[in-house]
């Protein structure tokens, strides 16, 4: 028996290794645009030399006066995230994208050991998530920052750090969402810490990105998100692959492809406020660690959604509310009857896209839309996974007799 875990952990990396790293590295090898990467870094690039990173005709014009791309999707994070990317700056696009990659593993080692840290998580519970969880290598192969994000909000979360939390709201704009479990847990140092750096960070980077573009992002591009206007991004969103909220609705008022429908926008607001709300009412049943990590595990799921995009790349924040998940039922948190849902909801999160639409070919056409947001079901049944390992915090010590 003493071999049996060794073996298994060996026998989980090495699929990691096969499945997820391999052929995601071979992707980024062979794929001299970068993907998403180019974005990040033609925008640092861009600010570097005094120019302004949110003027998407410049991103283009540099790639194509290098000849990597006919043009670069439009930056629209913040102004913060660009002195984090100054490292990529002497490197070329694909130096950069490759570079990211292997960081990106360098970022799963820590978030592991983060996990094993705070949650005491079993490393056979790790292992399966890193060994089989597919918008991992999906993230690495777009050259997406999504688990570097995750990474300073988890190291936030552990140590109750506003700043940290801050850090990982000045590089994608969601986990902001996080100060609500300080506030909720009424830890206003944290909140007042978290805000207080993201202005200080807005500030101490005038030097890298003026007033003028820092003024255009927050009440200019920033409110544009809930519209579905991405600062001119031109992807659908009535991709398949989209799995958000402001999808369901976009289908249901639409569709539309670039700009959600008043009703929609409407529809998508009400349902993330009645989410946060219905989050924060369980919430006060948090009463230790790993209560607060599924209540932080909750928080993940809706800052997930919310947005009108919610690509593959994207469900790699998930690791968190799995990891809480798979703790939770190793630990017995959760009881044995919770593991039927918590497979069905990894399976239907994890299973790739590739086999996902293999299997929208064959099926007969009335499992088509159920299977198209087969994905989407997944994270509402992580959600009350979540929801439900919260509610099953143990209560109060009872008191001791004098």
């Amino acid at each position: 028996m003493r071999l049996v875990r060794p073996v298994l952990l060996a026998g989980l990396l090495a699929l990691y290794v096969v499945v997820g790293l391999l052929p995601a590295w071979e992707q980024v090898r062979d794929t001299p645009h970068a993907r998403d990467y180019a974005t990040f870094h033609y925008a640092a690039q861009e600010a570097w030399v005094g120019g302004d990173p949110y003027q998407t005709r410049a991103l283009g014009a540099r790639a194509r006066e290098e000849g990597t791309r006919q043009g670069v999707h439009p930056y629209f994070y913040p102004p913060p995230f660009l002195a984090g990317m100054l490292w990529a700056v002497p490197l070329s696009l694909e130096q950069g994208y490759r570079a990211l990659f292997w960081l990106d593993q360098l970022v799963l080692v820590g978030l592991a050991l983060v996990f094993r840290r705070w949650l005491g998580t079993p490393w056979l519970v790790l292992a399966i998530l890193l060994g089989t969880y597919t918008p991992i290598p999906d993230n690495n192969k777009m050259g997406q920052v999504n688990l570097v994000v995750m990474l300073l909000a988890c190291l936030g979360l552990w140590r109750r750090s506003g700043v940290l939390v801050a850090a990982a709201a000045m590089a994608k704009m969601s986990p902001a969402l996080y100060l609500v479990l300080f506030a909720l847990r009424r830890r206003w140092r944290a909140v007042g810490s978290g805000v207080i750096a993201a202005v200080l960070s807005t500030l101490a980077v005038l030097w890298l990105v003026d007033p003028a573009a820092q003024l255009r992002f927050y009440t200019d591009i920033l409110p544009g998100f809930s519209r579905g206007d991405y600062h001119g991004l031109r992807v659908p969103i009535t991709l398949p692959a989209n799995h958000s909220v402001a999808d369901l609705y976009n289908q249901v008022w639409g569709p539309k492809r670039f700009r959600l429908p008043e009703a929609a926008q409407h529809a998508t607001t009400a349902t993330v406020l009645a989410l946060l709300a219905g989050v924060a009412w369980v919430g006060r049943r948090a009463r230790d660690t790993l209560g607060e990590a599924a209540l932080a595990g909750a928080l993940t799921v809706v800052l997930v959604v919310a947005p009108v995009y919610t690509y593959e790349h994207h469900l790699a924040f998930l690791v968190l509310p799995w990891v809480v998940v798979g703790t939770a039922l190793w630990r017995g948190r959760l009881p044995r009857r919770a593991a039927p849902l918590v497979a069905l909801s990894y399976g239907l999160v994890a299973w790739p896209l590739w086999v996902l639409r293999g299997v929208q070919e064959r099926a007969p056409s009335a499992l088509e839309w159920w299977l198209q947001e087969s994905k989407f079901f997944g994270v509402v049944g992580l959600l009350l996974l979540c929801l439900w390992t919260v509610r099953r915090s143990p209560g109060p010590a009872p008191e001791q007799p004098a």
